[in-house]
């Protein structure tokens, strides 16, 4: 039977390989890329402008600074909206959203930072569900911001550099998106009515 009818060839080993000694599977090489500069720049410009955000929501929650009411009136708000334990939880997020919004401007703790910001406004996307599109796409904006700034990293121009996380990012992203998920499913579960 020839290699026509059976679709297979075998080579002797004095035959030479018609393409080379490339397997299927492997790829050419090619340069890397050591530095993208354009990158780097539009990470740290969703940093800034996420935490920028974020952080005058959070000092508006936590100081009353920005026409905000401070943490007694968003204790209210919480307490309005079914949630348990709410000067504790008013005090938890509004800090978290601060500090969150503080270390993503910074590029530091980058995951955490992001992950932080994933809980406050993804509970703020399933308390404002059923407003429709229009009540919650500024905070799934954000959501989708954070999202991207834990799974990219913070850029080189960040204080991260250097650090595991920076170098890792879709490992140390993945996690802190799944302890993000679960806080928010925490918060929804035991303490909302």
């Amino acid at each position: 039977m020839s290699s026509f009818e059976t679709g297979l060839h075998h080579l002797d080993d004095d035959e030479e390989q018609p393409f080379g000694n490339t397997l299927a599977y492997e790829e050419p090489s090619r340069p890397v890329a050591l530095w993208h500069g354009g990158a780097d720049l539009g990470l740290l410009g969703l940093r800034l402008m996420l935490g920028g955000l974020v952080g005058v929501h959070g000092a508006q929650r936590v100081f009353g600074w920005f026409g905000g009411h401070g943490l007694g009136d968003f204790a209210k708000s919480l307490q309005q909206a079914g949630f348990k334990y709410t000067d504790i939880l008013a005090s938890a997020l509004g800090y978290a959203e601060l500090g969150g919004a503080v270390l993503l401007i910074l590029g530091l703790f980058t995951p955490l930072a992001a992950a932080a910001v994933l809980v406050v406004v993804g509970n703020s996307i399933i308390l404002q569900w059923n407003g429709g599109l229009n009540a919650y796409e500024v905070a799934a904006s954000l959501a989708g911001a954070a999202f991207a700034v834990q799974f990219c990293g913070p850029g080189r121009i960040s204080l991260d550099r250097g650090l595991p996380w920076y170098r890792h990012a879709l490992a140390y992203g993945t996690s802190l998106f799944s302890l993000a998920v679960i806080a928010v499913a925490a918060l929804q579960l035991l303490l909302h009515n």
